[in-house]
C-alpha cells in the first residue's frame, strides 16, 4: 500500500545560495520502503539533493537510522514532513552540514585520550573484516577515530540548546566523555564536562528529540552527572551541589 507524503525540503548550497529556502514535494511511498528509499526518490525529483549518513531532522526530531520503514515514520510524524539538516546554521548543501565545529569541540577530550578510545572501538567492531574494501589495519588512525566520533553527530545537535548555543558542549560530548571515563576513571575527564554555563548540568533529555526514542542515552548522561556531583572538585560544581542540597 502506498501513502502520500507532503514534504518541505530544506535547500541550501553554500557555494551558490545567499539564504536557505524550502521546496515542496509530494511523493507516494510504499509502507514497506525505507527512509533511504525515500531519500533516493527525492533525488529523482530534486537533482543532486544532498544528504549523508549522519542523519537529519523530520519536524524538529532527529532520525539517523536510514533503514527505518516508512510505516513507522508515518505513525510518528503523520504525512506532513518538514525535512532539515541537524543544524541549519552549519548547512553546506541541503542536509549536509559542516562537521568541523563538532570535531573541534571535542579537542579537550582528545587530549585526554578520546582518539585512542575511538580507534579501539572501530578496530573492535571491524576486527578481521574489510572496511570499504580496505583492510582496517591499513586505515589511518585519524580516519578510524573520526568514523567513531561522527556516529555521535546526531546527538550533537538534537536538543534546542545544542543548536542555539555554539558554546554549549552538547549531549554528544557528554556521551563521549562518559565512554572515556568508563575506560580511564580520571577526575580530569569529569572536569572537562563540568563547565557551569555550557557543561553537563545544562543537559537536556535526548529522548524527546530522537526517533526512535531510547532511554539509554539520557541514563548515561544522568549517571555522569551523579559522578560529577560525588567526585568532581570543581568549586562551581560543589557550590551548585551545596545550593541544591540546601533547598531540599
Amino acid at each position: 500500500m502506498e501513502k502520500k507524503i507532503n514534504l518541505e525540503l530544506f535547500r541550501f548550497d553554500v557555494k551558490t545560495d545567499y539564504l536557505p529556502y524550502f521546496a515542496k514535494l509530494t511523493l507516494k511511498v510504499a509502507h514497506e520502503k525505507s527512509l533511504l528509499d525515500l531519500l533516493k526518490m527525492i533525488q529523482n525529483f530534486v537533482y543532486d539533493y544532498g544528504y549523508n549518513a549522519y542523519g537529519f531532522k523530520i519536524n524538529g526530531v532527529v532520525v539517523f537510522d536510514f533503514e527505518l520503514p516508512i510505516s513507522r515514520l508515518l505513525k510518528r510524524f503523520g504525512s506532513e514532513w518538514r525535512i532539515e539538516p541537524l543544524n541549519t546554521h552549519l548547512a553546506l548543501k541541503d542536509l549536509i552540514i559542516n562537521i568541523e565545529p563538532f570535531l573541534n569541540k571535542l579537542e579537550p577530550l582528545k587530549q585526554l585520550g578520546l582518539d585512542e578510545l575511538a580507534r579501539d572501538e572501530v578496530l573492535s567492531t571491524f576486527k578481521n573484516a574489510d572496511f570499504k574494501e580496505i583492510s582496517i589495519e591499513n586505515l589511518e588512525s585519524r580516519a578510524l577515530s573520526n568514523a567513531f566520533l561522527l556516529s555521535f553527530l546526531p546527538f550533537a545537535y538534537a536538543t534546542p540548546l545544542s543548536v542555539e548555543n555554539p558554546n554549549y558542549l552538547s549531549e554528544a560530548y557528554f556521551l563521549l566523555a562518559a565512554a572515556l571515563y568508563a575506560k580511564h576513571k580520571t577526575d580530569n575527564i569529569l572536569e572537562a564536562v563540568s563547565d557551569g554555563e555550557n557543561g553537563i548540568l545544562n543537559a537536556q533529555a535526548l529522548k524527546t528529540y530522537l526517533f526512535p526514542q531510547d532511554d539509554k542515552f539520557d541514563i548515561c548522561i544522568d549517571e555522569l552527572k551523579t559522578l560529577i556531583f560525588n567526585h568532581c572538585e570543581n568549586p562551581k560544581i560543589q557550590k551548585f551541589k551545596a545550593r541544591i542540597l540546601k533547598s531540599l
